[in-house]
């Protein structure tokens, strides 16, 4: 298999990936970050331990996601 066979399944992991990194890219555009226990939108400054968490977290999960059809 080759990198540009890709399956279904690897197709929906690189979309799944693109969504989580624009969500990410969101919420550093706007400086806030979804907060499911009030229901809404929290800035940086409220929030700032969820905020850092949904960046890296979001990130590397993300990445990974769009980069493993290709390294596996």
């Amino acid at each position: 298999m080759t990198c540009m066979d890709l399956t279904t399944l690897d197709t929906i992991r690189i979309a799944i990936g693109v969504a989580i990194l624009l969500y990410v890219a969101n919420c550093m555009l706007n400086q806030k970050v979804w907060i499911r226990k009030t229901f809404s939108w929290g800035t940086k400054e409220e929030y700032p331990q969820i905020f850092q968490m949904n960046i890296i977290g979001g990130t590397l999960i993300g990445l990974f996601l769009v980069a493993s059809p290709f390294l596996f």
